[in-house]
């Protein structure tokens, strides 16, 4: 699958992934503390947080709790979602479309780790894409009409249920699931 994708040594990667989230705290506070922007473009930068936050986590996290736990990785890759697996009509042709920045497993460091460190290191990207992005909602009120704040809500929100509903039918969830012992 890598094959067909753009190829990340593991530093480029983490680095990638620590630009776009330090992109993100600094759209976040832009959105938040510069009141002379108007609202929509405070806005716009709040949801640049929020994707920065659902997105570069992802990745980075499995590296690190991997690396934690003894698990190497090979390279980084845009990739395809595993999502649209499942055949949904809008959302598995939404997933061919939406690249994701994705980890290619050392198989040998993985079949060393304990099943339990298997499970966390899988589980750990949808835990953090589905956690941090939760950062930006109570700010997100501080804008002034409360449309906003209910808006992230419902955007965290549904973030969150789907992935909640989806993963643990083919993404990272289902991966930790599969983990035998």
């Amino acid at each position: 699958m890598a094959g067909k994708y753009r190829r990340f040594t593991l530093a480029q990667g983490a680095t990638i992934c620590v630009i776009g989230l330090a992109l993100g705290a600094l759209a976040w506070q832009l959105g938040v503390v510069s009141t002379q922007y108007p609202l929509l473009l405070r806005v716009l930068f709040l949801l640049f947080a929020w994707f920065s936050f659902w997105f570069f986590i992802h990745g980075l996290t499995h590296h690190a709790v991997g690396k934690m736990f003894g698990i190497r990785f090979q390279y980084y890759f845009l990739g395809r979602s595993a999502i649209r697996k499942l055949n949904l009509p809008l959302v598995s042709s939404l997933m061919w479309k939406v690249p994701v920045f994705v980890l290619k497993v050392d198989r040998s460091s993985l079949r060393g780790a304990s099943p339990r460190r298997r499970r966390w290191m899988y589980a750990s990207g949808a835990v953090a894409s589905m956690g941090l992005p939760w950062i930006i909602v109570p700010s997100s009120f501080s804008l002034g009409p409360n449309w906003v704040g209910v808006f992230f809500v419902m955007l965290v929100l549904g973030n969150t249920l789907f992935t909640l509903y989806f993963s643990p039918k083919t993404g990272d969830l289902y991966r930790a699931k599969l983990v035998k012992g």
